[in-house]
């Protein structure tokens, strides 16, 4: 898949202003387009959503492809399970 790029223009400053402000501007302004259509970001390590309730406000975790950010009123329950016995059952057939 090719990307056009294109290129910020800013007019060229009027005397009023001072052009090496202008210029900066454009520059940073050419930057900024730069940094958003070619993101530099490797997130490493981002738990699962299986250990979301051990996360804190603000944490990152990935759920089902999708990174996510745990927020003010999310929930996470995760899970319990358990077993357990009392006795014996005793059945007689006549």
């Amino acid at each position: 898949m090719s990307t056009k790029i294109v290129r910020t223009i800013l007019p060229v400053a009027p005397n009023e202003y001072s052009q090496n402000f202008v210029n900066q501007l454009a520059r940073n302004l050419d930057r900024v387009i730069d940094e958003q259509r070619n993101p530099l970001l490797n997130i490493q390590d981002v738990p699962s959503d299986s250990v979301a309730n051990t996360l804190e406000l603000g944490d990152l975790y990935e759920q089902n492809g999708f990174l996510r950010i745990v927020r003010q009123n999310d929930i996470f329950s995760g899970s319990t399970s358990a077993t357990a016995a009392v006795g014996t059952v005793t059945v007689s057939t006549p």
